[in-house]
């Protein structure tokens, strides 16, 4: 999993790749003592069907300690991430996967509507929960390391 120095690689990746692959762009959190830890990743779905590779990048900012604000500059930083990348996308499947659990009993709940407006307003393609895999699985695996 290549770190992304620079959106160029990512951008030469996706372009190297078929009509068929699927590109999905996702971010998650978490609080390490007095910052949040950002992961923003781009799963490239090799022909839907073949395995990924996965671009991803790390940002370390002041503690956030809002959880709506947390949540929304989650999905700001996914967005940009997508919209950087949509020149190169084409006709591929393309969706920008949001740790947001639909479900009123989950706090991130709160943030569903306006999320999910933001991200058609780009004219991007949102998935939430459970289907968000970029966001819930793969970033939420690299938020986990040791980013401290």
């Amino acid at each position: 999993m290549p770190m992304i120095k620079d959106v160029e690689e990512v951008k030469e990746f996706i372009k190297s790749t078929s009509e068929n692959t699927s590109i999905y762009v996702g971010c998650d959190s978490r609080q390490v003592r007095e910052k949040t830890v950002f992961v923003t990743v781009v799963v490239v779905h090799i022909d839907s069907c073949r395995g990924a590779k996965i671009f991803w990048r790390v940002e370390k900012v002041n503690r956030i300690r809002s959880l709506r604000q947390r949540l929304m500059e989650e999905v700001s930083r996914a967005v940009f991430m997508a919209l950087e990348i949509s020149n190169v996308v084409g006709k591929r499947p393309f969706e920008v996967h949001l740790d947001i659990n639909p479900n009123p009993e989950h706090n991130s709940s709160v943030i569903l509507k306006e999320a999910i407006g933001y991200v058609l307003a780009q004219g991007l393609k949102p998935v939430v929960k459970p289907r968000s895999v970029a966001a819930t699985t793969v970033a939420d695996y690299i938020t986990s390391m040791n980013f401290a």
